[in-house]
């Protein structure tokens, strides 16, 4: 939007910074052949950010796509309606340090959708990261997005609870921290090498009712968020359990009523 940001951007990728203002300022030459459009704004932009672009020429076979996972691609329909190829290319891929998750790019799976020459722009884009690509059919983002979110943003907030919980057994929040990582770190190897099923361990598989008793004891202590994430995914435990692993469904049901009971 400013030419700050644009210079910040341009040190980072190279190529000359243009403000949207002056990236769509009609006295502005017309490019000579055709663009290639990445529309890398907050979601709640894409369609303000569309239209903007919509309002200047562009050369016929021009292609935008935007990078949001969760919006549909009819945002950029403004963009479509002035004769682009438009469609939507999603990273499956968690940016903290720009530079450094930039340079890992390689096996990202990335999500395609959009007419037949914006897949083909996307494609292209996928191979030169050394990329995965993986076409959504229309109107499946919003389930794509949740399901990224919930394994990704939410791991975190897990984790955090886990810390939370590790404070009432006399940790500080760094040694804490140092103890989980290296046990997340092996459950993610085991799931890289075998599907949920087969990666599930703890007392839920094991069929140790007490165990899971004496957490929910520890539990009322604990905030009523951290309780309530416990028990809805130890009931997923368990049904992963009976489904995968054979639990044995008396042993399942007692389980299933411990965590149903004891509310803080």
């Amino acid at each position: 939007r400013t030419r700050a940001r644009a210079e910040q951007r341009a040190a980072l990728l190279g190529g000359t910074p243009l403000s949207l203002d002056e990236l769509c300022d009609p006295a502005r030459p017309p490019l000579a052949g055709p663009a290639l459009l990445l529309v890398s704004v907050p979601d709640r932009a894409i369609a303000p950010v569309a239209a903007r672009l919509a309002a200047r020429p562009w050369p016929p076979d021009s292609v935008a796509l935007h990078l949001s996972g969760a919006v549909d691609v009819g945002a950029l329909g403004t963009l479509a309606t002035a004769g682009l190829d438009t469609g939507g290319l999603h990273p499956l891929k968690s940016f903290v340090d720009v530079e450094r998750d930039a340079a890992g790019f390689a096996g990202t799976v990335m999500a395609l959708e959009g007419t037949p020459a914006a897949l083909d722009a996307g494609r292209d884009i996928v191979d030169r990261l050394g990329a995965r690509p993986l076409e959504l059919p229309a109107g499946a983002r919003p389930a794509w997005h949740a399901a990224a979110t919930h394994a990704c943003n939410h791991l975190v907030a897990l984790l955090d609870q886990a810390l939370d919980l590790m404070g009432h057994a006399g940790l500080e929040r760094d040694a804490a921290r140092a103890a989980l990582l290296p046990l997340l770190a092996g459950t993610l190897d085991n799931l890289a090498s075998h599907p949920p099923g087969e990666a599930l361990t703890g007392p839920v598989v094991r069929g140790d009712v007490d165990a899971v008793v004496s957490h929910l004891a520890a539990l009322e202590r604990a905030e009523p968020d951290i309780s309530a994430a416990y028990r809805a995914l130890a009931a997923r435990a368990v049904k992963l359990a009976r489904e995968e692993r054979g639990l044995d469904a008396d042993v399942a049901a007692a389980i299933l009523r411990a965590l149903q009971s004891r509310r803080a």
